[in-house]
């Protein structure tokens, strides 16, 4: 996962930048090298580093909030459709090593092969429950890099390395910083070319929103000798107009007549992808709960479904005829349920 810049410096989302620079002035003076000889003080301060260069710079503030990526490449979001990507740099921040990457080739590769490889890209998909619950094949279209064979040539700037080294100067002295290339904007390659590419991806059945489909080797290309970074589908699932799902289970409310409530009923009703007969026994009360074994979505990453979860409510009549208000005085007295006749402590509820 990516680091929490917030966190490192110790200060809150909604934290002023005159806060933020307070923060950073007083934990990287507790972490510097040449104060804190404790081992590892190197690499808390070159976090601390890392987090106040983000943070103080506005546009890549706004970045980080946005996707949690800190690297000067990231970006944002594509949508459904095509075209709307950018790249997430070659070090990608999400950890991805979750059983999506068994159906797109296998675990994320090394922090040190990422680092001759071309820019990760992000690409939003929304999907329905009803294709959750299934599965799905999507053909999607996408923008990446790629080498332009005719001039494409590695960055002289960098020396193909996409980074480069920057001394800044503080009241605590001169600190050597690594930044994105500005020639190459860190794809360490001058001569690369944007080209629209299809692909069909399959969405297993049960995924939920947040998960991230990783496709390797469909970003953007890498430096002259380097492999090309990765495409991740991030997955949405739409609200469901009167389903609702909580993992592996899903849940619907009817609101049913009381008197199918009262002599019992047996209804055809929906679930995802079909139908179901759901018997109400007789006398059952309202906001009584039912459970319909393995009509839910299957469970990735076990076995079988979930189940689905029915909520009956009694539905009463807002207004009576002349004859019906008679029928249910009849009734009433028929069952001795007049207030004269009952006794109000029969009528709380205990707790």
């Amino acid at each position: 996962m990516s680091q929490d810049l917030y966190g490192i410096l110790g200060v809150g989302k909604d934290a002023s930048a005159s806060e933020i620079k307070s923060a950073y002035r007083k934990i990287a003076r507790k972490y510097h090298p040449d104060v804190n000889k404790e081992a590892g003080s190197e690499a808390k301060f070159k976090d601390i580093q890392k987090a106040y260069s983000v943070l103080s710079d506005p546009q890549r503030k706004q970045r980080y909030d946005q996707f949690g990526v800190a690297d000067d490449s990231a970006a944002g979001s594509g949508g459904s459709g095509f075209g709307g990507f950018e790249g997430f740099s070659s070090n990608f921040g999400g950890n991805f090593e979750d059983i999506f990457d068994t159906f797109f080739g296998g675990s994320s590769r090394s922090q040190s092969s990422r680092s001759s490889s071309g820019e990760d890209l992000r690409f939003d998909l929304k999907i329905t429950l009803e294709e959750a619950a299934t599965g799905v094949e999507k053909d999607i279209e996408f923008y990446h890099l790629e080498n332009d064979s005719g001039s494409a040539k590695k960055c002289s700037e960098c020396n193909g390395l996409g980074q480069v080294k920057v001394v800044q100067r503080t009241m605590l002295g001169s600190f050597q910083q690594i930044s994105t290339c500005p020639t190459c904007k860190g794809r360490g390659v001058i001569g690369q070319k944007k080209v629209k590419k299809k692909l069909s991806i399959t969405i297993p059945a049960g995924i939920e929103s947040g998960n991230q489909l990783r496709i390797a080797g469909e970003g953007n290309a890498g430096p002259i000798g380097g492999s090309a970074g990765d495409l991740y589908v991030f997955i949405t699932v739409s609200e469901h107009d009167y389903f609702q799902r909580d993992g592996s289970d899903i849940y619907i409310t009817l609101e049913l007549p009381f008197t199918q409530l009262i002599l019992g009923c047996s209804i055809d009703i929906p679930v995802l992808n079909g139908n179901a007969t759901l018997k109400v026994p007789s006398g059952t009360q309202t906001d009584t709960r039912f459970r319909i074994k393995s009509k839910g979505l299957p469970r990735v990453q076990g076995f079988g479904k979930g189940d689905m979860y029915v909520k009956v409510i009694a539905l009463f009549p807002k207004h009576l005829s002349s004859k019906e208000k008679q029928l249910v005085e009849q009734f009433q007295e028929l069952r001795n349920d007049s207030v004269s006749t009952r006794n109000i402590e029969d009528c709380i509820v205990k707790r």
